[in-house]
């Protein structure tokens, strides 16, 4: 026990004759370092300029960077307009004219419209850094975007890389932001002029709410229709395989056809024959009809005659005549009784057949007219015993005043049967004349039809057995092209069901009202919202990181180029080894690079007006990076010397390019990718980026622990410095023996 604590007692014994008298020696140097800077004002000069010559050098390139697009308006590029126009649906468009009203009131380009010779010498000579020339079909080409045949219109855009390539860069980006406003532009005019036409058509043919709502209706019944269609398409579908049936029946059945019309020729003939026969029934009944009406008339007439002739044998007392005469008058009144019933019969037997209602009235007269005939001849009849038996005078007369009457009577008949027989009869009998000889001349015709139409019911049978061979085949395409129809026809009606009346009402309201705003939206259909994430406002913030840390390892090299990193053997009486000289000598580089970076780092702030969103974060990065960066440099220089100082040259020069401190790593070329963690550049920029746009710890705390490990690996090349220093020793003689 005793054993293990002499031991602990020598260890802490050691530790503190080495904190006594192993570090006071390092701050002894650091002490007369300061001093010897002090009696000298030429060195404080240096110094002084020492410390500031990093910062000049990072202000200068940040200024110089800070916002370059914000001047892009003085870059020169030369316009060139050759447009001639065109005329579209009776309006004159000039785009090319339009383009360049629009790029007169653009300042973010210095834009000079200039003639095609002088722009074209101008980009020669590097007066301009580009050239935009609107050719003189330009507008002609860009219309046909509403013709059939549409053609692109072509801008020349010709660039001098050899002024500048960073300001090709941006006119490019001009070039392209000209032709992005010419397409919206154009497409705004176009739809603008498009919609107000459609306003107008809507305005003249009064298409107003009432009317799409009909269409609606119309396009719903038609999707009811579309439906019974499918119904039946279907039906159609199962139908298909019957066709083949179909026409081979067709194949037995014409001929049977061809035979049956043979038959309608006999029946014809027959038809013609009794025709023939009605027409001759009809001619004669018309003639007996004449004839018995004019017998009727004689008669009548006979009759007033007799009684006439009566009254004077009467009056003369011859009254023996009276009974012959009467007797005669009943004779023919039987006589004209037969004819009407017979005229009336054949009437009757005529309007069977025909059921017209003039022929039952023409019946109904001859048989009245028969009727008053048949009672004349009865009441002759009656009188004639009567007056055999008595032949007074008042008897006789007042026989033939009946007579008559009855006579009268019948006159007054026969001329209403007359009259209707003229009026009626005979056109109506006349018509079915013109009538049977119409019906006769189809007859004939029927019958030479039948005889043409037989060869080509003939051949119709030789084609359906020819096509019955065809029709398997061609339903089975029609049952396919029937399925597609039917999944076209269910699109269809899906979209029909989309359309609403609210949304055709929407539209009528916007083609009313907002043709401006439709055509703005249609031109530009995409706003894009930008937002910032750990925004540095400017451009030269966001270089800032970089020309900083850069400035911090250009001040720490250019310390070890001009003062010297070597140390007396003795300080204070006390003689110094390897490590004690280092260090000690490595503290006052250490005190130039933190005044350095401070004045750097608050020069960003203060002077530029970097905004940074942790300045404590920021001011403790910039310590780290300057004892990092000097205790490297320092380093390599206190163990190679001159070598250790290329050897500082070549990774700054590396770190430039392959940091990501400007461009992003990824454009680079791989090499640079794979180097690209092995640099301090890295984890310095990095650390730099968060304190100024916005720390995510996780990242500090990773970049920081990067920057540690660097510094931790250089200590330990400085406490393992003895191995080298033989090595630089022999390296400075031969250095020196070179007197270079």
């Amino acid at each position: 026990m005793k054993k293990r604590l002499h031991i602990f007692e020598k260890i802490q014994n050691t530790v503190c004759r080495f904190l006594m008298f192993g570090i006071r020696p390092v701050f002894l140097v650091f002490i007369r370092d300061l001093k010897t800077i002090a009696r000298s004002i030429s060195v404080i000069i240096i110094m002084v300029g020492l410390c500031l010559l990093p910062s000049l050098y990072a202000w200068i390139n940040i200024y110089a960077c800070w916002d370059p697009y914000s001047n892009t308006g003085n870059l020169p590029v030369a316009v060139v307009n050759k447009d001639q126009g065109t005329v579209y649906n009776g309006k004159v468009i000039n785009v090319g004219k339009s383009v360049i009203e629009e790029l007169e009131k653009n300042e973010s380009i210095g834009w000079d419209f200039v003639s095609e010779w002088q722009g074209n010498y101008g980009l020669n000579e590097g007066k301009y850094y580009a050239l935009i020339e609107i050719p003189d079909d330009f507008s002609s080409k860009l219309v046909t975007l509403a013709t059939s045949t549409p053609q692109k219109p072509a801008i020349s855009y010709r660039v001098n890389m050899k002024l500048n390539s960073i300001a090709t860069k941006i006119t490019d980006a001009a070039k392209n932001k000209l032709i992005s406003t010419i397409k919206t532009s154009f497409v705004k005019t176009v739809t603008e002029e498009a919609l107000n036409e459609l306003k107008s058509e809507i305005n003249s043919s009064n298409l107003k709410t009432s009317r799409i709502r009909e269409l609606k209706n119309t396009l719903t019944q038609t999707n009811s229709d579309i439906a019974r269609l499918k119904k039946h398409i279907s039906a159609a579908n199962e139908d298909s395989e019957k066709l083949q049936q179909y026409l081979n029946q067709c194949i037995t059945t014409l001929p049977k056809v061809t035979e049956q019309l043979n038959s309608l020729q006999n029946i014809t003939d027959a038809n013609k024959s009794l025709t023939q026969q009605t027409k001759q029934t009809i001619q004669t009944i018309s003639s007996d009809l004449n004839a018995d009406i004019q017998n009727l008339t004689e008669l009548n007439n006979r009759n007033q005659q007799m009684i006439s002739t009566l009254q004077q044998i009467n009056s003369n007392s011859i009254n023996k005549d009276v009974i012959g005469v009467m007797e005669q008058c009943s004779s023919l009144c039987n006589s004209v009784h037969i004819m009407l019933k017979a005229d009336a019969e054949q009437i009757r037997t005529l309007n069977a057949n025909y059921k017209l209602t003039t022929l039952s009235l023409l019946e109904s007269s001859l048989k009245y007219a028969d009727r008053l005939v048949v009672s004349e001849r009865d009441a002759l009849d009656k009188q004639i015993p009567l007056l055999r038996a008595d032949t007074s005078k008042a008897s006789i007369n007042a026989a033939l005043n009946s007579l008559s009457e009855i006579s009268n009577e019948i006159t007054k008949q026969t001329q209403d049967v007359s009259n209707n027989i003229q009026v009626n009869g005979r056109p109506l009998l006349n018509s079915l004349v013109d009538s049977l000889n119409a019906k006769l001349d189809d007859a004939n015709n029927l019958a030479e039809l039948g005889k043409a139409i037989q060869p080509q019911l003939n051949a119709l049978a030789v084609f359906g057995g020819a096509s019955s061979r065809l029709s398997v085949s061609q339903a089975n395409r029609l049952n396919d092209n029937l399925t597609t129809l039917q999944n076209d026809l269910d699109r269809l009606n899906s979209k029909i069901d989309d359309v609403t009346i609210e949304d055709i009402d929407q539209l009528i309201d916007l083609t009313e009202n907002n043709p401006s705003e439709i055509s703005d939206f249609l031109s530009s259909p995409i706003e894009v919202k930008e937002e910032t994430v750990y925004n540095t406002d400017t451009f030269g913030a966001g270089l800032t990181p970089f020309y900083t840390v850069l400035a911090i390892w250009v001040g720490a090299l250019l310390s070890c180029a001009l003062l010297t990193v070597e140390c007396e053997n003795t300080v204070g009486g006390i003689k110094l080894n390897l490590k004690q000289k280092h260090f000690g000598k490595m503290l006052l580089f250490l005190s130039l690079s933190l005044i350095q970076s401070t004045i750097v780092t608050l020069g960003d702030v203060f002077l530029l007006g970097v905004n940074p969103a942790d300045f404590g974060l920021l001011m403790g990065i910039s310590v780290l990076t300057s004892i990092t960066f000097t205790v490297m440099i320092f380093t390599l220089v206190s163990l190679f010397g001159n070598v250790g100082k290329a050897i500082a040259m070549v990774m700054m020069v590396f770190q430039i390019a392959g940091a990501g401190g400007i461009y992003p790593i990824q454009t680079n070329p791989e090499i640079f990718g794979k180097l690209q963690p092995l640099w301090p550049f890295t984890y310095a920029i990095n650390c730099y980026r968060e304190a100024i746009a916005g720390p995510v710890w996780s990242s500090v705390q990773y970049n920081i622990r990067a920057l540690l490990i660097f510094l931790g690996t250089f200590l330990i090349l400085a406490v393992l410095k003895k191995p080298f220093h033989k090595l630089n020793t022999r390296m400075e003689e031969i250095y020196q023996r070179a007197q270079i």
